[in-house]
């Protein structure tokens, strides 16, 4: 099923009212400030790189980094990794391609940090601001992986939304589950020391243990 269909499938009140704290919690979206680059995470969902082609074309860097080899979601789908992918949406809603700078060895949200970051590097841009763009419900654990593994440059989140029923990438039922296991890789990778750890509220635990429980309709 298709992201446009997902988006016109009618969603329960109570499935919205389970989740609501899950990703009111997950999604971080902030207003865009001037930075030295907008700094982009692979997926399979192209409304990123046409934000991030936004933001550039409104000023807000000169420089944009996309990140990202092939993931579940775009194994199959994409024929060439998400980084070039996503350049070629950026090309075409009118990036100038020298701005664009493609890390296409990344295989997850650790490696997007740390070879991105390479890879500004070896173009010699010294980056000390960036916004981050990537799918709304990643955004909380972009932002603790660059304080860990990049705490030197300041970020601000910058997903394409932050509204709940537009960002639907699969069923309802898969979709929860899949905001679950977000959480869960928050308390791995925060007590493993990959990225900062994230202080949990009661009721994002309480909306987790419902949704295991088969609670959602």
């Amino acid at each position: 099923m298709s992201k446009d269909t997902l988006q016109s499938v009618s969603l329960s009140s109570q499935f919205l009212e389970l989740v609501e704290p899950l990703w009111r919690f997950l999604v971080l979206a902030e207003p865009p400030a001037k930075a030295d680059v907008i700094f982009v995470f692979g997926s399979q969902d192209l409304s990123v790189p046409s934000h991030a082609a936004a933001l550039y074309k409104l000023g807000y860097s000169r420089n944009v980094l996309v990140s990202g080899n092939y993931g579940r979601m775009t194994k199959d789908v994409f024929t060439k990794p998400e980084a070039l992918v996503f350049k070629d949406c950026l090309v075409k809603n009118g990036v100038p391609v020298e701005r664009v700078v493609a890390e296409c060895d990344a295989t997850n949200t650790l490696e997007n940090v740390r070879f991105g970051v390479k890879a500004l590097g070896r173009r010699e841009l010294k980056i000390a601001t960036a916004l981050i763009v990537g799918k709304p419900f990643v955004m909380r654990r972009c932002r603790a992986t660059f304080a860990r593994q990049a705490p030197e440059i300041r970020v601000r989140c910058c997903p394409p939304t932050d509204e709940i029923r537009t960002s639907i990438d699969r069923e309802p039922g898969a979709f929860a589950q899949r905001l679950v296991s977000e959480i869960e890789r928050l308390d791995r990778y925060g007590l493993s020391g990959d990225i900062r750890l994230e202080k949990i509220p009661l009721s994002v635990r309480t909306a987790v243990q419902r949704i295991q429980r088969g609670q959602m309709f």
